[in-house]
């Protein structure tokens, strides 16, 4: 590590200790607070949002990138759950984002809210206090074969119920 990369942790680390600064993270061009205490990412300016809450995403994680993956209204700067087992086309207004886990986006907060010691893991990466999340497009995520499996599944369900239909008549 050079002088510039403690440097640059040690501002970091003063920012979230000393001045009591929560990190952020942009969202489709919009401000976020880390908030691990209230267990979310609160948008900057709007107050009206309930913005996007950690143990409401849990099933969106994804194990192998260590991340979530996520549907998000960017109208409302809020997470929104899709029906999975009625979804038969990619939503219209809504997009898919990417960003890492509580204890990436803040160490600090997520140690103080385990009980482990404030500089727990702060050696190991940088220490950051802006993040910005991936805007991922619909068919390159999980739900382009989740569709086709539910359009395969309603097509096979009509094409049952006419030949029933068909039955009955003779």
């Amino acid at each position: 590590m050079d002088s510039s990369e403690i440097s640059n942790n040690d501002k970091a680390y003063d920012l979230r200790i000393n001045k009591g600064q929560l990190p952020t993270i942009i969202i489709a061009g919009h401000l976020f607070f880390v908030d691990i205490r209230m267990d979310m990412l609160r948008p900057k300016d709007d107050f009206l949002s309930r913005g996007i809450v950690f143990s409401e995403i849990r099933n969106y994680f994804n194990e192998e990138q260590n991340s979530y993956l996520i549907p998000y209204n960017p109208k409302t700067h809020e997470f929104q759950d899709i029906d999975l087992s009625l979804i038969k086309e990619f939503p219209k207004n809504l997009i898919a984002i990417q960003f890492s886990t509580e204890d990436e986006l803040d160490r600090i907060g997520w140690n103080r809210q385990h009980g482990y010691e404030l500089t727990n893991n702060l050696a190991t990466k940088d220490f950051k206090m802006l993040f910005k999340a991936e805007q991922i497009p619909w068919d390159k995520t999980f739900l382009s074969d989740l569709i086709k499996s539910n359009v395969r599944f309603d097509n096979h369900k009509e094409k049952i119920k006419k030949n029933k239909s068909k039955g009955r008549k003779m």
